[in-house]
């Protein structure tokens, strides 16, 4: 079935099929349900890409993850596909499948430039989507990463400094400061940290949010209050058990696997959560309401991060402006069973 075809068994113009089927102009409602009747009828699909090639636009995003199984990126890639089908965009999705190739060196990222650089071309000039949004499954920067496109780019879940980029990410450092100052306005003074590896974007970030928060309480850390470990529970167990020497009050673990670990190495100790120990974790991760106690812990808007990086690349589109370089979206604390409240 072809757009002429339409046209004679409707008995209206191409050119009239063509409005209805594009909504560019106003058409009788009569010619409209004549022409839509037929369409309806013949199952009659129009042609998308013959479309691009007339138009030079596609009403398609292209979005690129490193990897779809990382903890942050169907929750980012769900608020993408609402937000672009609320403005008549569709989403095609190329998975980088990096989850066991980096595993927890998220920060190796840079060795597989030339793979997501080739990828970004795939979508770009196979496809030939109107443009890209990267979702990374870590929090860091990739600048000169990913090479200058002639579409808009957005990053999301990581920064970037190239001039041709926007970011949308979430606020580490302000919202560690927060769990700092929950923990202090309920009596805490004897406060641990287990981080993440102490080189990575994340950990120096939250480690600047939790030293302000003491400073601006008039106390500092103290470095025997802090162990780095590699995001696994294993490390998590493994600093607990080394930091309870220092009989902490209440532990921050920088993400939910190390706070799981911290809960049996607190358990096996023989002390009592929250009674003894307070712990939160970060990232409200499915596993942090099953532990017993259920855990207290950050939760990241990655559904906003999703949305505000469709909302900018569509803004791009358009040719409209966008102010911020880099967008922060605001995370919360999940209030559970892990921490003494006063």
């Amino acid at each position: 079935m072809t757009i002429k075809e339409i046209a004679r068994l409707s008995g209206v113009s191409t050119a009239t099929v063509s409005y209805v089927i594009n909504n560019s102009r106003n058409v009788t409602p009569e010619k409209r349900n004549r022409v839509l009747k037929v369409i309806e009828e013949s199952g009659y699909t129009p042609n998308l890409i013959a479309k691009s090639l007339r138009v030079q636009k596609t009403d398609i995003i292209g979005v690129l993850a490193e990897d779809i199984r990382g903890f942050p990126s169907p929750a980012i890639i769900n608020g993408i596909s609402e937000y672009a089908e609320q403005k008549g965009y569709n989403i095609l999705l190329n998975d980088l499948r990096m989850l066991e190739t980096l595993f927890n060196q998220y920060d190796h990222i840079g060795q597989h430039k030339d793979k997501i650089n080739e990828a970004i071309s795939l979508l770009l000039y196979g496809a030939k989507v109107d443009a890209i949004i990267y979702v990374g499954m870590f929090d860091r920067d990739i600048t000169g990463i990913i090479n200058e496109i002639d579409k808009p780019l957005v990053i999301a879940y990581s920064i970037a400094g190239d001039t041709y980029t926007h970011s949308v990410t979430y606020d580490n450092e302000e919202i560690s400061g927060t769990v700092i100052r929950l923990l202090l306005n309920e009596g805490h003074r004897r406060i641990a940290v287990i981080a993440g590896p102490h080189d990575t974007f994340p950990t120096q970030m939250r480690m600047r949010g939790i030293e302000r928060a003491f400073r601006e309480s008039g106390l500092t850390l103290d470095n025997t209050f802090v162990r780095y470990g590699n995001w696994e529970y294993e490390s998590g167990y493994i600093c607990a058990s080394a930091l309870l020497a220092s009989a902490p009050t209440a532990i921050f673990a920088m993400n939910d696997l190390m706070a799981a670990g911290a809960i049996d190495a607190v358990k096996s100790a023989g002390l009592r959560i929250p009674e003894d120990i307070s712990i939160i974790g970060f990232d409200n991760r499915e596993i942090s309401s099953f532990l017993h106690p259920r855990l207290t812990t950050v939760e990241i808007d990655l559904k906003e991060i999703g949305l505000r990086a469709a909302q900018t690349v569509l803004k791009r589109i358009r040719g409209e402006k966008v102010d911020e370089r880099c967008q922060v979206i605001q995370s919360k604390i999940i209030m559970r069973e892990t921490v003494r409240l006063l």
